[in-house]
């Protein structure tokens, strides 16, 4: 019996060299599960939802607040806001949400989306998402507005719903491409 306990105490445990095998292993198993998740890839994804999470919010807003007021914000004759109600001149042409009077039209007197309660208080601080979303109408369209974005994950870029220049145009012709350049192909919603 001492002779069995002797054995047993002597093979209790892994030696450093099957230890060091199963940590290599574990690594390599690591290695090629990061490499086919593409983390920058899933980063890219997450923040192309957001930006169409936010484009969504702002289209669905300005649909309220046409729905209500019988025009949108930035050509509504009743407003009082006269920096949003000043612009544009006629059209507003891929014009960033965060540019120049536009922001006016989301944020501050009445007549702004913000102060009309169609949108939280908080949307207008985050500029740089605001900026990656393109605002289109044409005055001789004054019903239609089309608002854009540029998705960055190849995802996103191979949808077969990306097929628009930044305007709202048809660009079929080079789009969806998952490895399109930054900029050249547009989600849209009208």
């Amino acid at each position: 019996m001492k002779k069995l306990t002797a054995l047993f105490k002597k093979n209790s445990g892994f030696t450093l060299i099957e230890l060091l095998v199963v940590i290599g292993i574990l690594g390599i198993l690591a290695a090629a599960l990061i490499a086919t998740i593409d983390p920058f890839e899933q980063l890219k994804k997450a923040d192309d939802s957001k930006i169409k999470n936010i484009l969504v919010e702002f289209q669905t807003a300005n649909v309220r607040y046409y729905t209500t007021h019988g025009a949108f914000p930035w050509n509504d004759a009743n407003s009082t806001n006269v920096n949003c109600t000043g612009f544009p001149s006629p059209d507003i042409a891929s014009a960033p949400l965060a540019t120049g009077n536009l922001i006016d039209c989301i944020n501050g007197a009445s007549g702004s989306l913000i102060a009309e309660g169609e949108l939280k208080s908080a949307f207008d601080t985050n500029t740089n998402d605001l900026n990656k979303i393109y605002l289109n109408w044409s005055s001789s369209d004054a019903t239609n507005m089309t608002v854009c974005f540029s998705p960055t994950s190849k995802s996103q870029k191979a949808s077969p719903e990306t097929v628009y220049d930044s305007t709202g145009a048809d660009n079929s012709a080079s789009c969806p491409d998952a490895s399109a350049p930054d900029g050249t192909c547009y989600w849209c919603t009208r």
